[in-house]
């Protein structure tokens, strides 16, 4: 049976389905076999954000209709052959998710959702950006998950720049995690690539550390601080203060 993790937010914009994407392909590319479940029903983000776009055949909705098994709406990423993303375009039902995540979770390894069917996951994992609003947005999301009765693994600390982390214009994600009581499970860069579909070399290494982290076989954590010190640090941080 695989091991389930809802993977969520508490404010729009905090990149958790660009997280889930990353430590999905990580964990694909690693040989785990890997579903992600897209809860956006009316845009599909994760699909797009996985490369997947306009590829699936079936989503949740379907299912939920009868026109299809679950297994069917899981659709094969073109690159990474362990990786699938399931959609709930056009779901109308929060039941239709959870029915279909109950129905494949022998066919996986790991199954991320990405904000949906929470009732049928293992833990939770709350994705957050390194700023006042979004750690009290953060914290009052683990409170009531918690008060559902889940387990929180921990938080993921997003979109870290290093210049501001290195000049103390935003709060290390360590004593973030401490701040919220939670283990701290990765620290994911700022990184201007990723909205624009682009995954380079360097987002695959810490996406890698985050996925093992999260899944135990490793513990070594981002950090987002190096190359921004010294005298060439100082210029970088100059040069993305102007961007």
């Amino acid at each position: 049976m695989s091991v389930k993790i809802y993977m969520t937010s508490a404010r729009g914009g905090a990149g958790c389905t660009t997280v889930a994407a990353g430590i999905g392909s990580a964990l694909a590319a690693s040989g785990e076999r890997t579903l992600i479940l897209d809860g956006d029903s009316v845009c599909g983000a994760a699909l797009a954000v996985c490369g997947c776009n306009n590829l699936q055949v079936f989503t949740v909705a379907d299912v939920e209709s009868g026109l299809c098994r679950a297994k069917q709406a899981a659709t094969q990423h073109p690159r990474y052959k362990n990786l699938y993303v399931m959609p709930t375009l056009g779901a109308t039902t929060r039941e239709g998710a959870v029915s279909a995540v109950r129905e494949v979770q022998d066919l996986f390894d790991y199954i991320i959702c990405d904000g949906a069917a929470a009732e049928v996951c293992d833990s939770a994992v709350v994705v957050t950006e390194p700023y006042q609003q979004s750690v009290k947005a953060a914290d009052a999301k683990i409170c009531a998950l918690k008060d559902r009765g889940m387990k929180v693994a921990g938080v993921i600390v997003n979109k870290v720049n290093g210049g501001l982390l290195v000049t103390g214009q935003i709060v290390s994600p360590r004593d973030i995690a401490e701040a919220l009581r939670v283990k701290l499970i990765a620290v994911i860069p700022e990184d201007l690539s990723l909205p624009l579909g682009k995954t380079r070399a360097q987002a695959q290494k810490y996406f890698k550390l985050a996925a093992m982290s999260l899944t135990g076989k490793g513990s070594k954590i981002y950090n987002p601080a190096e190359g921004y010190t010294g005298a060439g640090g100082y210029i970088k941080r100059i040069m993305r203060e102007r961007i």
